[in-house]
């Protein structure tokens, strides 16, 4: 067996075992009863267990689920280090070595913490709020969904791609902070239309995702965000490195400055370029007079062996904490991650991956429950760093 076999079956191994069950690759499962090895085919979506409301047990039981629908898309590991799923695109892995992705994860395990249980801070009467005011909305936590898309792509389709997005924006308000959706580079525009219909249906509460298309294509897209009344837009500006196309239809582009205010000033609704890794891209974002940025390079998935944004995050923050909002991403799945990317000098996270295993674990429960959880992790952590609230939350709490 190979060190990547091995990685993957232990992943499979250790994640049930968190839930109290042995999971044993599929192969290894027809060896042990002496049944045909079982095929590669996906599996059939799998329907919530509980139906609308709220998930019942913990995030641990909805990641459980999740292994039975997205194996072998995602072996929905106990640690997401992109190790198991090196190379694997489409589907959620890095590229290449997938050392972006890993840079991604071990970068922000890296960051510490002091603990401060003396600081007077309670979880009692005065518990720390854990709330924040993000391009004029309230969020429960400073935390949101990351636009991902590629429902028939990365995920074979295993979902509708309405219902995927209906998943991820209905938990997500329910939680009481932001659902997103993704955009895909040929993505057909009913599909397309589709999604703002459901941004539509939650009364804006999503980041509209769009990919850096041909500047008209892109514009058009604008109007159905504004239409559907988004909450944001995210253009991720770094995709124009994978994408190609021989019709301009479906080609992606990098941008300029002067593309960027063109996008800027066409819309009412603030603009957040996404993909921003130093601070010389996030003044050029703020020069096209973007309302923010968000430092991410894809989820390790544009460029091999670029830095962890847990690295690159302070210095800018350094330079335009205060002039726009800053948001991040990169393997955030616990109250603790978030507490660490705002004391680095974000005002939001993106959750990416972790929120996709949710929503098909559970579905809109199940993503309710995982934002609902790292609310409340947040909280526990924030009690013993002593930040009686968001906005006392900076590098003083870092060892």
């Amino acid at each position: 067996m190979s060190r990547r076999d091995f990685l993957k079956a232990s992943a499979l191994f250790g994640a049930g075992a968190l839930a109290g069950e042995v999971i044993l690759p599929a192969t290894a499962s027809a060896q042990a009863t002496n049944a045909a090895p079982a095929t590669s085919k996906a599996p059939a979506p799998f329907a919530p267990a509980y139906g609308p409301g709220s998930a019942k047990g913990s995030v641990a039981d909805v990641y459980q689920k999740a292994r039975q629908v997205m194996y072998p898309i995602c072996r929905v590991c106990p640690a997401c280090d992109g190790v198991a799923c090196v190379g694997e695109f489409p589907g959620i892995g890095g590229l290449g070595s997938g050392m972006s992705f890993q840079n991604n994860y071990h970068g922000l395990q890296r960051v510490r913490f002091k603990l401060r249980p003396l600081s007077g801070v309670s979880n009692q009467d005065k518990k720390p709020d854990t709330s924040t005011v993000i391009l004029g909305q309230k969020l429960s936590l400073p935390a949101v969904a990351a636009p991902v898309g590629g429902t028939a792509g990365n995920f074979r389709g295993l979902l509708p791609d309405a219902e995927y997005f209906d998943r991820i924006i209905g938990g997500c308000v329910d939680a009481g902070t932001m659902g997103a959706i993704g955009d895909g580079q040929t993505d057909k525009i009913e599909l397309i239309k589709g999604r703002y219909d459901v941004i539509a249906r939650y009364q804006g509460k999503a980041v509209a995702g769009i990919k850096p298309r041909p500047q008209q294509n892109l514009l058009s897209i604008v109007k159905l965000a504004e239409a559907a009344n988004a909450w944001m837009i995210s253009i991720d500006i770094d995709s124009a490195g994978r994408y190609k196309g021989n019709s301009r239809d479906i080609a992606v582009e990098p941008k300029t400055v002067a593309q960027l205010r063109e996008i800027v000033r066409a819309t009412r609704i603030p603009v957040i370029v996404k993909g921003i890794t130093t601070p010389e891209d996030a003044l050029l974002a703020r020069e096209a007079g973007a309302a923010g940025i968000c430092v991410s390079n894809h989820g390790g998935r544009v460029l091999d062996h670029t830095p962890g944004t847990a690295a690159v995050l302070p210095a800018i923050a350094d330079k335009v904490k205060g002039k726009m909002v800053i948001f991040v991403d990169g393997c955030v799945h616990y109250g603790d991650d978030v507490l660490k990317y705002v004391a680095l000098g974000a005002d939001c996270v993106m959750v990416g991956r972790h929120i996709i295993r949710a929503a098909f674990g559970d579905g809109r429960p199940g993503v309710g429950l995982f934002m609902k959880t790292m609310r409340d992790e947040l909280e526990a952590a924030m009690v013993v760093t002593a930040c009686p609230d968001v906005r006392s939350i900076g590098r003083q709490i870092l060892a």
